[in-house]
C-alpha cells in the first residue's frame, strides 16, 4: 500500500483513487465524467470524493479473481475493454437511504487489482481497521417473536441471518413461544451469563 493512497477499479464507476482516514475510506474517482449514478451504489458526494465510514461497514471479503465492469454508460472502459479480469475485495456495507422503506439498506464495494499482493494488502489493513472499531458486539442473543405483528419474525431473521454471519458476530436464536418469554429468560441468567453478550435484538413484525 501506498502512504499517499493507490489507484484501484471500483465495479461501476472504474479507476478510484483510495485513502484511509481516521474514520473512513475515500475513493475519488479518476474519470468522473464516465460515471453514472444509476450504476454505482455509492451517493457520490461534492467534488466528487465518496467516503464509506468504518461504522457503516459490518464486513470485508476476499473474493476470487473475476471481472471487475467500468461505467455502464460509456463505450470508453477499462482499458479499452467494457470489463478486465482482476483480483478482488468487497467491503459489505450500509447506506442510509430517506425514501426507502428501511433506513439503513446494505450495500456493496468491491474493489480490484491486477496484483494479487496489493489486493490482499488493503484487506488486510481494513480489516484491521474495522476491528480496532470499539463498541462491535461479538457476541448477541436473538429473540426471533413469530407470533408478533404481521408474524413474520422467523422469516425475517432468515434474511438478515446471512449478515450476522457474514460480520462473524455469534448468536444464541431463541424463538419464543408465549407472552414474556424473553423477559423470563433474561431474568433467569446470572450477572456473568449476561456479560458473556454485547447486546440483546429482537426480530418480529
Amino acid at each position: 500500500m501506498q502512504d499517499g493512497g493507490e489507484v484501484l477499479f471500483l465495479d461501476g464507476v472504474g479507476e478510484v483513487a483510495v485513502t484511509i482516514g481516521r474514520n473512513g475510506l475515500s475513493a475519488r474517482p479518476l474519470h468522473p465524467e464516465l460515471i453514472s449514478s444509476c450504476w454505482s451504489s455509492i451517493t457520490l458526494q461534492p467534488k466528487l470524493d465518496s467516503k464509506i465510514n468504518f461504522s457503516d461497514v459490518y464486513a470485508i471479503e476476499m473474493l476470487d479473481k473475476g471481472r471487475i465492469c467500468g461505467p455502464w454508460n460509456t463505450k470508453t472502459a477499462i482499458q479499452g475493454k467494457k470489463n478486465i479480469e482482476m483480483h478482488r475485495f468487497v467491503v459489505h456495507g450500509i447506506t442510509r437511504r430517506r425514501k426507502h422503506p428501511s433506513p439503513w439498506v446494505p450495500c456493496e464495494y468491491i474493489f480490484g487489482h491486477k496484483d494479487l499482493k496489493i489486493c490482499k494488502d488493503w484487506f488486510q489493513h481494513l480489516i484491521s481497521c474495522i476491528n480496532n472499531e470499539s463498541g462491535r458486539p461479538k457476541n448477541l442473543m436473538v429473540f426471533v417473536h413469530p407470533l408478533c405483528g404481521k408474524g413474520r419474525g422467523v422469516s425475517n431473521w432468515e434474511t438478515v441471518y446471512p449478515l450476522f454471519a457474514r460480520a462473524k458476530i455469534k448468536t444464541k436464536v431463541i424463538v419464543t413461544e408465549r407472552a414474556g418469554h424473553a423477559y423470563d429468560t433474561l431474568s433467569s441468567l446470572s450477572d456473568i451469563e449476561l456479560k458473556a453478550f454485547d447486546g440483546v435484538v429482537a426480530v418480529e413484525e
